[in-house]
């Protein structure tokens, strides 16, 4: 009797050969190169998206600033300003006077 239980127990028993462990590991160790390749480039890709958001931010101010130029620029009062400043023109009846260079 005492014999066939051991008989039984040593049957049920998993062995593991020099193979099977060897392709394991393989199989661990290729699985856990593609995670860590994968975490590699998730990290890689939010710190791009990062710099991207934050060139957007960026481009996003001096597009406001831009349009908010532009309406400047279209007013009449600024564009007299600027005419007389840059171009020296006066009103009909007034006088230019500049300085000596």
């Amino acid at each position: 009797m005492k014999r066939s239980r051991q008989k039984s127990k040593s049957k049920h028993r998993l062995r593991f050969r020099p193979g099977v462990i060897f392709l394991l590991s393989l199989v661990f160790a290729g699985v856990g190169s593609s995670a860590w390749q994968l975490w590699k480039l998730h990290v890689s890709v939010e710190q791009q998206l990062a710099q991207l958001n934050q060139e957007k931010e960026t481009l996003v101010q001096q597009q406001k600033s831009l349009h908010e130029e532009i309406a400047q620029l279209n007013t009449p009062s600024y564009v007299e300003q600027l005419a007389r400043e840059q171009l020296g023109l006066v009103k009909h009846g007034e006088i230019l006077i500049s300085p000596k260079n």
